[in-house]
This record gives structure tokens, C-alpha cells and sequence, in this order.
């Protein structure tokens, strides 16, 4: 792949060693979008997408320093804004609207950013430690640059919207590129642990051996986590989702809840990240009509607040006070609109 041939295309993945800090040895998977918009609600949709048709099943593996070398002829490029959240927020909401504003790319927790923005083990030296945060930050920086302009050519506006996960390393980022305009997205955690408890997502992982410790870290348990019961699990875990946010909040961080999401606070989103929405109030309304997250734009949008107050268990109720309330109270308290 030669400078020529970097338009059109993206990182698909780094292949990184599980303690990046100790091994540096990494690669990266390309994959040709062409001029195709990510216009799905998430990266791998796109991806999937493309995938189907087999002319365009286009794959290249190169080493970082090839990444690094292929995009630092492109212009620097500082992104127009970064949206974390946790999880059944409205961040796919947001996104979705974003993605209407002109010469603007949004990357809906695309795998690279995903993976570079992950917990990962403290290194056992500090030169390591210095080194790896070095790395780290130039591969960012780097895959701002290829999603940045593989588009057209030209420069567009990049908004980055991360992982829950990637909650645990917001305040890397946050003291990477603190001129980024923020938003982190909440919600009432009952209706969040209501969520997280009718799907495989983090019971899941808490099933897995190893899974809560090597995707957050999370060590400091009364008990294993196998016998934990469900909405402690979810509750603690969401509770750690909480207290990392606010351990990262700055001055150029607007905390945004669920609740305070419709048309005028998303013109309100746009305009702190420097972007203009569609004057015609019909594209925002049709971004709000659809369920957010079905890249065919067919399913409609159906409130669910009510059906998941009735859903809480009594356990759901109690932990969900307990473990994730305090977090979420203070943190709705902290660069509040």
C-alpha cells in the first residue's frame, strides 16, 4: 500500500499484546472502505455492511510503523469531539445526529479506538510505562488522521464516540487531547442495570474467568465473581463505569443524561463540538423517530422508562441504590449543561 492508495482506506484493528507496555510488537488490519460513509450506527455495522459484497472483501496487514509512516504526510488533525458513555444511554442517539452534520465523520466505537482506549495492566517499570503512553498517543493520533481524510481526501470534522469500556482509560485521553470538547452520557442506573441484566453483556464477562480483570481491571472483590448475584455484579460494575467518568470530568466535559436528550440539546451537543446540524428541524426529528441502533433505520423508537420500572426487582432496586447511585448523583452534579 503506497501513499497513494491511503484514501479510502482504515485501520480495521490493531493486533496488540495483552501488556502493550512490556511487548511493542504490534500490527495493524486494513480494510478498503472506499468512498463509503460510516453512516451506520456503529463501525462493525459498516464493516458487516461492506463485507457482503464479496468484490470488496479487501483485507491488508501492515506493522504500526508502516501505519505511522503511510499517515504522517496527512494533515494533523485535532478531533471535533469525543463522546463516552455507559451503557442504554442515548450515545447512539447522539451520534446518529452528529453524523448529519456536513464534512463530518463519526466514529461509533470503532475497534481501534476501542482497543487503544481499553484498561490495560500497569507496566512494571515507569521507562515502560513512558514509553507505551508514547506509543499509545502517536497510534491515536495516527488513526485520527486515517479516519479523518479517508473519506474524500480532504480534511473533515472527526467526532470519536468510545466504548463504555473505554471509560477506564477516559482520563488518558482526556489528559492526551484536553482541548476536545466532551460529552459523557448517564442515565438513571436502575433503568441501566434493568438493561444490563435481560442480555449476555456483562453477566457474560462475569461468567468468563479472567474477563473482569483484564477488561477493567477490577480486582478488589469481597468474593469471586461467579458468586456474586447478578444485580451486584451489573450494579458494582456499573458503579465502576460511574467512578471512573468522574475521576476523568474536566472543564471540557459536559455530563449529559438520558433524560435531557431531544432536538434542541442535540443542536446544543453539536455547537460545543464546533459542528452545524441540517437547518430542516425533519432530519433531527427522523434521527429521534428510529430506534438508534438498527442500521436500517426501520425500527421506530419506543420509550421504554415505564416498562423498565416495572421490570425492577426489589434486588435490582436495592443494589442499584447502593452501588451506582452515589457515582451517577455526583457525577450529574459535574459539568452539568
Amino acid at each position: 500500500m503506497s501513499h497513494a492508495l491511503t484514501q479510502g482506506w482504515l485501520p480495521l484493528d490493531f493486533e496488540l499484546d495483552p501488556e502493550p507496555a512490556v511487548v511493542t510488537t504490534a500490527s495493524v488490519r486494513w480494510m478498503y472502505f472506499g468512498s463509503d460513509p460510516l453512516n451506520e450506527p456503529f463501525f462493525l455495522q459498516t464493516v458487516d455492511k461492506i463485507r457482503e459484497d464479496p468484490r470488496r472483501q479487501i483485507d491488508v496487514e501492515t506493522s504500526t510503523d508502516a501505519l505511522f509512516r503511510l499517515t504522517e504526510t496527512l494533515p494533523e488533525v485535532s478531533p471535533a469531539g469525543f463522546i463516552f458513555h455507559i451503557s442504554h444511554c442515548g450515545s447512539t442517539l447522539i451520534s446518529n445526529a452528529l453524523r448529519t452534520a456536513p464534512s463530518t465523520v463519526v466514529a461509533a466505537e470503532a475497534t481501534p479506538f476501542v482497543r487503544l482506549a481499553r484498561w490495560y495492566p500497569e507496566a512494571p517499570q515507569r521507562y515502560l510505562a513512558e514509553r507505551w503512553q508514547r506509543t499509545r498517543r502517536c497510534l491515536f493520533e495516527a488513526t485520527f488522521r486515517s479516519f479523518a481524510h479517508y473519506h474524500t481526501g480532504e480534511t473533515e470534522r472527526l467526532v470519536v464516540k468510545f466504548s463504555s469500556l473505554n471509560l477506564f482509560a477516559m482520563r488518558f485521553v482526556r489528559q492526551c487531547w484536553p482541548q476536545t470538547p466532551c460529552v459523557v452520557v448517564v442515565r438513571d442506573p436502575l433503568a441501566v442495570l434493568v438493561s444490563s441484566l435481560n442480555e449476555a453483556g456483562w453477566l457474560g464477562q462475569k461468567s468468563e474467568p479472567g474477563q473482569p480483570e483484564a477488561l477493567y481491571g477490577w480486582r478488589d472483590t469481597p468474593q469471586p465473581f461467579a458468586e456474586m448475584k447478578n444485580e451486584e455484579f451489573c450494579a458494582r460494575l456499573l458503579g465502576r463505569h460511574l467512578e471512573a467518568a468522574l475521576e476523568a470530568v474536566d472543564d471540557g466535559c459536559k455530563v449529559i443524561d438520558y433524560e435531557d436528550l431531544n432536538p434542541k440539546r442535540m443542536r446544543e451537543i453539536a455547537e460545543f463540538f464546533g459542528l452545524k446540524l441540517p437547518d430542516e428541524p425533519e432530519r433531527i426529528k427522523q434521527v429521534f423517530s428510529g430506534y438508534s441502533k438498527d442500521p436500517a433505520k426501520a425500527t421506530p423508537f419506543r420509550d421504554d422508562r415505564a416498562m423498565k420500572r416495572r421490570l425492577a426487582s426489589r434486588a435490582a432496586v436495592d443494589a442499584a441504590t447502593k452501588w451506582a447511585m452515589p457515582a451517577y448523583v455526583e457525577l450529574r452534579g459535574r459539568g452539568a449543561w
